[in-house]
């Protein structure tokens, strides 16, 4: 491959954080296949975010135009094309966001391109790109090739790639200017909707304690909440907490949830269905204390305790205690 392309992700002017994600995939990837790494920010206004995109990338191709302010993949599509149809081999890496999900599919068409989506890793081997996703239900991991396809498009799962701010010199930036006509779109922004905030955030939370079905039909919620406290932690739940309605929906994690990338994770009561692990991200330290000693979040977990939480969860709490005093 000649180029590896990263596309920027912003909303309200503002990069959002599976950008910067996509740039450390890129940043190893050019690496790897010896290609030229470059980043196109798509917006009506591009100066603030082209100048702190320069900061990570050699090169910045920025296209300003009012009708990219906010999110249209009909829009995003007829904007790439022209850029990208005549640059040869390349690589283009976005995050796998709910916006990219929409666009992905239609500009791989567009531009004749090799698709892989949600991948949580990229390897190059023999200078071929592989990349690594989940199958049958996040079941089995696959190591896919592209065969002879001389463009690829590739969405990254969030938090499979850890960023860390590098010290080269500010890159250059390149204004293009837009290549979308005057014809009209199908498609038209209404409005953004925003998710419901609780009082926590657990998807920025460092220790998260989360509880499953397995703390039983009327349990008491104070007990793992102050579990939590006492980690310095926040509270979390599988789907069934939820169902049962013990915690609000913004306190679950999964894929039909919130996607989490804590330091470390405790799981109380939770068997460790696929989709609860889809939305643990990052690799964390994963505990779990169940009283089944076959539940699937064994298969995961760094330490694992087999037995009754309502005796294991005061007692751990206890000794957390004891160890901060001492």
């Amino acid at each position: 491959m000649k180029n590896v392309f990263v596309l920027a992700e912003q909303r309200n002017q503002q990069l959002r954080d599976i950008t910067w994600e996509a740039i450390a995939a890129g940043r190893k990837l050019a690496g790897d296949l010896g290609a030229e790494l470059s980043c196109i920010l798509l917006s009506g206004r591009v100066e603030d975010m082209a100048q702190k995109l320069a900061l990570e990338c050699p090169k910045v191709l920025a296209v300003e135009d009012p009708r990219l302010d906010t999110f249209n993949s009909e829009a995003i599509i007829r904007a790439l094309v022209p850029i990208l149809q005549d640059q040869g081999p390349f690589v283009l890496v976005m995050g796998n966001s709910n916006s990219i999900i929409d666009l992905a599919p239609g500009l791989s068409v567009a531009l004749e391109a090799a698709l892989a989506t949600d991948c949580f890793g990229l390897e190059v081997h023999d200078g071929k790109l592989m990349a690594i996703r989940q199958m049958y239900s996040y079941k089995v991991n696959a190591l896919v090739s592209f065969k002879d396809a001389q463009r690829v498009v590739v969405t990254l799962r969030g938090g499979s790639f850890s960023f860390t701010p590098s010290d080269q010199k500010s890159g250059i930036i390149e204004k293009i200017p837009s290549p979308l006509g005057e014809d009209s779109q199908r498609k038209r922004f209404l409005n953004y909707v925003e998710a419901e905030k609780g009082d926590v955030d657990i998807a920025s939370a460092d220790i998260i304690v989360s509880v499953g079905r397995g703390i039983g039909d009327e349990p008491d919620m104070e007990v793992f909440q102050s579990l939590a406290e006492t980690m310095g932690g926040v509270l979390a739940c599988s789907r069934p907490i939820v169902d049962k309605n013990l915690l609000p929906k913004y306190h679950q994690v999964g894929t039909s949830g919130v996607e989490v990338k804590p330091k470390v994770y405790l799981a109380l009561g939770i068997s460790g269905a696929f989709q609860h692990l889809g939305g643990i991200k990052g690799s964390p330290l994963l505990a779990a204390i169940n009283k089944d000693a076959r539940a699937p979040i064994f298969r995961v977990a760094q330490y694992g305790i087999v037995g009754d939480l309502n005796e294991l969860v005061p007692i751990l709490e206890e000794k957390i205690k004891a160890i901060k005093k001492s």
